[in-house]
């Protein structure tokens, strides 16, 4: 039966980052607007991913539903939300023991491909499906991987690390942070057999829409939905760059003489 569900533990979660938020804010004297509707709606993608039909529908009856949540917790959200840090903010947050060291671009990318890969393994992926508890530690770390993925990114952000990746380096990052999940994703498309047992046996929603038929499907959200916001920050992280390389143009040009 395909309910909405209600966890009071994920309200209580939202609600804690939104005072979180305001009180880095409020101490921030470059917060702004912009900033609070950047992490609403980050919020908002968690409360779409945890509280709505998609948690019920990807807890019993299929897994590309619940790899599009997994999308929702690990590249829309964390981007979002990070995007909601004013330089100033982002900077009390690096102050936390560990966060320097976790956030340079080397342990980051580590620390996510290691979330993703580890837990679409079938062992893990399954034991989630079967306990509630291990399933909230999931939906967690997902959501932390993403924040370490995209934090040595963003302008506000990276200006935190001690290695401030270039424009090319972060290209390069972010081309490498797709690696793994097309290798899960890939696994999905290719496999002519289920690689998650527990979706083979869950009642089918549509006639004809079998374990395999929404495998593949799976795959190919992963493979293409979870490479959007990459892709988005990628163009943003282009032609920021392309922008200052020719206003430096300008400016040489400028200074020469050249009309």
């Amino acid at each position: 039966m395909i309910t909405w569900p209600f966890d009071v533990t994920v309200y209580a979660g939202l609600v804690l980052l939104f005072f979180g938020h305001a009180w880095l804010a409020r101490e921030a004297p470059d917060a702004t607007r912009r900033h609070t509707v950047y992490f609403l709606a980050g919020l908002a993608t968690l409360w779409l991913a945890l509280e709505t039909p998609i948690d019920t529908i990807s807890d019993h009856y299929l897994d590309s539903v619940h790899m599009f949540q997994h999308v929702l917790l690990a590249f829309v959200a964390p981007p979002l939300m990070l995007l909601g840090l004013s330089p100033s903010m982002a900077a009390r947050v690096a102050r936390i023991p560990g966060w320097r060291a976790a956030t340079e671009p080397i342990p980051a990318q580590v620390l996510a491909a290691t979330v993703m890969i580890a837990w679409h393994l079938p062992t893990l992926y399954q034991a989630t499906l079967y306990d509630e508890q291990l399933h909230v530690i999931e939906h967690l770390t997902f959501i932390a991987s993403g924040v370490l993925l995209y934090w040595p990114i963003l302008e506000a952000t990276s200006a935190q690390a001690r290695w401030r990746m270039s424009p090319g380096a972060k290209l390069v990052y972010m081309l490498l942070a797709t690696l793994p999940q097309d290798g899960v994703a890939l696994t999905l498309l290719f496999s002519r057999v289920p690689f998650y047992d527990f979706y083979a046996h869950v009642p089918r929603l549509i006639d004809g829409y079998t374990a395999l038929i929404d495998q593949t499907i799976a795959g190919a959200v992963l493979m293409v939905v979870g490479k959007v916001t990459l892709a988005v920050a990628a163009l943003a992280v282009f032609f920021r760059w392309f922008g200052g390389e020719h206003r430096a143009d300008r400016g040489i040009e400028s200074r020469l003489g050249v009309r």
